[in-house]
């Protein structure tokens, strides 16, 4: 038998970590993890648990060589790993036997000969097999997607029939119930297969592989789920509210017949208490603000900033380092600058282009096609030692050659950016002597003015009014404090009149205060 030490946790013996007593070992798991044998492992697993579909006695050792070819054959591999022989199969199962993951017994012998052939069996236990269902189902989560496709609507019209049958038809509130199980097992599922796919794709830097997976989430969970927990998170919980107000003595009734009346009396009371567990899962899963399906929607709606955020730096990047950083220093150093002539001397330094040298001499002309030659490939020009020592002077008079001044076309940039400025300043100024007024109040707004309002606007109706209905928000810049007061019950709506047409709004008080900018 072929067992090494790789079968011991690292950093100690077997047996004195299995006498350390730790909480939480999976001993059945031992032939995923271990650091050699693990592919050999799961190959005769995968065959065993896919044999169960065929026969509950059992893989016969001599039948079971065969199955491991014939599943290599099906997977497209090369059958003539099993010839190795660093593949002892008797070994490899040895090793799942004390690792609790299968059994082994004797086919019954019938003849003396037949004492010296192999009459061995083999069969998963019934926690490996579990384990190893899981195993074969991670990142497959399609199906419990689609399990959840239509799961508020589902729970509703469940539960009411649940409500109508508990205590007139327990055969009908039992049947019912089974659904609403499956239903809520497969929503919690697709849910958190979810939330992980999203809390791998948000994590470290971001590529195109995760900002695909994080679009291919969101566009599942709003075509299958979302739009489903406003419209049926009310009515689940009144329901669930009357529900949990039925008898006991109902429950049990149901319990006995969904158990069956030999059930004991120990089942019945498990399984009854599962249904007020039950019921108290889904409260709080639809029952309240802070409840689990908003919690997941906001988090999915939290989502949205930074995959735009990582498509943009994706598209910004372009495959290379963005330069953007210190290009902006570099535009901060020329605005700051003293003077002009300090402006051009910050610029040559970040840039590299220092006045013209002409130096004479010529280089030898290289082999065959002269315009082929790279500049970087090309032989270096001979320098004389008087013209390193005495630079441009040497070469006679005249001023040295400088790349094109744009000094006017800088200083008229300048000058437009500042008219910018001054005229956003007095759009912010003009809005926010309107703060506080109702929006029916003000008066003709220009086209700077409808920009900026729509942006504040926008801001507020993304938020969730509170108890009394006002909303309060900061503009996606940061700039500016905004609550927004609701009309009064009855009011017409605000109109607006701009230079494009018209704007109708509900005639909300808008009040706007500057936010304090700290650097």
């Amino acid at each position: 038998m072929e067992n090494d030490a790789a079968d011991a946790p690292e950093g100690g013996s077997g047996p004195e970590w299995q006498r350390a007593g730790l909480p939480g070992g999976l001993i059945e798991a031992s032939y995923l993890t271990h650091r050699v044998y693990a592919v050999q492992y799961r190959l005769i697993v995968d065959v065993l648990l896919a044999q169960q579909q065929h026969t509950l006695t059992g893989i016969a050792a001599a039948d079971l060589p065969g199955l491991l070819r014939a599943h290599i054959v099906g997977a497209g591999g090369d059958p003539a790993v099993l010839d190795d022989p660093a593949f002892h199969l008797k070994a490899r199962m040895a090793d799942l036997k004390r690792w609790q993951v299968i059994h082994i017994f004797q086919d019954r012998v019938t003849r003396d000969a037949d004492f010296v052939l192999d009459f061995d069996r083999y069969q998963l236990t019934e926690t490996a097999a579990q384990l190893h269902r899981a195993v074969l189902t991670l990142g497959e989560d399609v199906a419990s997607g689609a399990a959840a496709t239509m799961a508020p609507g589902v729970l509703t019209a469940q539960l009411a029939v649940l409500e109508a049958a508990a205590a007139t038809d327990p055969v009908a509130a039992a049947a019912a119930w089974s659904v609403i199980q499956t239903t809520y097992r497969a929503m919690a599922d697709a849910a958190a297969s979810w939330q992980a796919r999203l809390a791998g794709a948000l994590a470290g830097t971001p590529d195109q592989r995760k900002i695909t997976v994080v679009q291919e989430t969101l566009r599942r969970y709003v075509d299958m789920w979302g739009a489903g927990v406003d419209t049926h998170s009310d009515a689940i919980t009144e329901l669930v509210t009357r529900l949990t107000a039925v008898e006991p003595a109902r429950w049990r009734r149901i319990a006995v017949h969904t158990l069956g009346a030999s059930a004991d009396d120990a089942a019945i009371e498990e399984l009854t208490r599962s249904y007020a567990q039950t019921l108290a899962t889904l409260r709080s899963w639809f029952d309240g603000p802070d409840c689990q399906a908003r919690r997941l929607r906001r988090q999915m709606r939290d989502t949205i900033r930074p995959l735009l955020s990582s498509q943009r730096v994706l598209a910004a990047v372009g495959g290379h380092v963005s330069r953007r950083a210190e290009l902006l220093r570099l535009a901060t150093g020329i605005e700051g600058a003293a003077d002009e002539q300090a402006a051009w001397r910050l610029w040559c330094a970040a840039t590299g282009l220092y006045a013209a040298r002409h130096l004479p001499g010529a280089t030898p002309a290289p082999a065959g096609n002269p315009g082929a030659v790279s500049f970087w490939e090309a032989e270096p020009v001979e320098v004389e030692a008087r013209l390193r020592r005495q630079g441009p002077k040497a070469t006679g008079g005249g001023a040295p050659a400088r790349i094109a001044d744009r000094r006017d076309a800088r200083r008229a940039a300048r000058e437009f950016a500042a008219r910018l400025r001054g005229a956003a300043a007095g759009t912010e100024a003009r809005v926010l002597a309107r703060s506080g007024l109702p929006l029916s109040q003000w008066p003709e707004v220009d086209a700077a003015e409808l920009d900026l309002l729509l942006l504040l606007l926008g801001a507020v109706n993304t938020t969730r009014p509170d108890a009394s209905g006002v909303r309060t928000a900061v503009s996606d810049d940061a700039r500016w404090s905004l609550r927004a007061e609701p009309a009064p019950p009855g009011a017409p709506s605000a109109v607006l009149h701009t230079p494009d047409g018209r704007l109708v709004h509900p005639d909300i008080r808008l009040h706007i205060e500057p936010l304090e900018i700290h650097t």
